[in-house]
């Protein structure tokens, strides 16, 4: 990936990230809940999945994969295979990575 692209999209993702963000009577600021989604790669995903795992220099986990969505943005997706996992390093993806994690034990132990 280009430097300028990498920029572009950590520079994005960003603004996203405070979206969000209400003030509250007192004047702090408050983060409104996400909504997370789960569920298996589909063809179209490729293409986001791929730039996740260039994003954080690795390889596109093997076998089967699921995805976390935030917002419906694509943040993570993991192995059901092996449980190896790429995230969006420029994001706060930890509770989608975890959520993940979960419903990926949970379809393994099935």
């Amino acid at each position: 990936m280009q430097p300028d692209s990498l920029s572009r999209f950590a520079g994005e993702r960003l603004k996203d990230d405070h979206d969000g963000i209400r003030p509250e009577d007192d004047g702090t600021a408050t983060l409104e809940p996400e909504s997370i989604t789960i569920r298996p790669v589909r063809e179209g995903d490729v293409p986001a999945v791929e730039l996740l795992a260039e994003l954080e220099g690795r390889p596109i986990p093997p076998g089967p994969l699921l995805l976390a969505e935030v917002e419906g943005t694509i943040e993570a997706a993991t192995s059901l295979e092996c449980g190896e996992t790429v995230a969006n390093p420029f994001s706060e993806s930890e509770a989608a990575v975890s959520l993940l994690h979960v419903r990926a034990a949970q379809l393994r132990a099935a």
